[in-house]
């Protein structure tokens, strides 16, 4: 990522977390946006005014952290603050995908019921359909609701609105989420004679619809060795997919993993990482995006965290 880019990254991220009462994980962005200027201050005109800008901030900061260290703090998130981390973190170069990174980051922060009135809307939207019915089943499944994921996909496959190809993807990826929870339901498949024209399935390729060589495998789950770190030495991890938007995938990790998360630093690589999909496992690298701490929603406590597929 360009240096540039990359500090204005940063400065967006300490902006959300403030916004959000997450000081410490403000500050430390400011703190990182600070050495990256530091370490590039020969390519950045404005080298002195950010650092004077970013030295007050942590300050302020500080001064709020030491305020309300003491003090119960607020676990409610506004509509204001909801706005806020979907325009921040709304990071697409492509303009029709924008509104799609600012529902999953609200769904990041635990923010489903928004996160799926924000999915449902984009459903109209043909080019970004599929990837917006997927993340309102990973929604439903990561509000606890698994029954009304089944009660969308079936009210999906009773209507005409997706293709039996763009069904068939969303079956086999809530049904592999349903199997990996021990809940006992077998999702319908277009591929069915009773529900698919047996014109078709003459006509069609038994073995079910391909993977294009431009597209990004849903990924259910990763195992993460860690070789890294106060923990390392080659402990692994394995977590379940939150979320997806492309290469980049999102982890909720216990607060039991605190060590694992303290080992981990933005643009760390991971050298040694399984990915499992519906169909198959593959071993490769990732790149930590972000990390951070839930401070309110259902998954309050626990640890959100984004890794970018490097290679597969």
């Amino acid at each position: 990522m360009d240096v540039k880019k990359q500090i204005k990254s940063l400065l967006n991220q300490a902006d959300i977390y403030k916004a959000q009462g997450l000081l410490r994980d403000a500050k430390e962005k400011y703190v990182q946006a600070g050495r990256l200027i530091q370490k590039n201050q020969n390519i950045i005109s404005n080298y002195k005014t950010l650092m004077s800008a970013i030295s007050k901030k942590v300050k302020r900061l500080n001064t709020e952290i030491l305020r309300l260290e003491n003090e119960p703090v607020s676990r409610k998130m506004s509509a204001q603050v909801q706005n806020v981390i979907r325009e921040k973190f709304a990071f697409s170069k492509d303009e029709s995908k924008v509104e799609l990174d600012g529902a999953i980051a609200l769904a990041k922060f635990g923010q489903y019921e928004r996160a799926i009135r924000e999915f449902k809307a984009l459903l109209l939207r043909e080019n970004i359909r599929l990837e917006a019915a997927k993340n309102i089943l990973r929604c439903y499944i990561a509000s606890d609701l698994p029954d009304d994921s089944v009660k969308q996909y079936q009210q999906w496959f009773s209507g005409d609105f997706f293709t039996p190809e763009q069904l068939e993807t969303l079956r086999v990826l809530l049904q592999n989420i349903l199997d990996k929870r021990g809940i006992d339901v077998t999702l319908p498949t277009a591929a069915d004679p009773k529900t698919y024209d047996v014109s078709q399935e003459a006509e069609g390729d038994a073995s079910g619809p391909e993977i294009g060589d431009d597209e990004v495998l849903d990924i259910s789950s990763v195992g993460i060795l860690l070789t890294q770190g106060s923990d390392g030495g080659g402990k692994n991890y394995e977590y379940d997919v939150s979320f997806q938007s492309g290469n980049v995938i999102n982890l909720l990790i216990p607060s039991t993993d605190k060590s694992f998360m303290d080992a981990l630093e933005p643009e760390m690589v991971l050298e040694q990482v399984q990915f499992y999909s519906p169909i198959a496992m593959f071993d490769g690298k990732a790149v930590v995006v972000s990390k951070s701490e839930i401070e309110s929603g259902p998954k309050e406590g626990n640890y959100s965290l984004d890794i970018r597929i490097k290679s597969l």
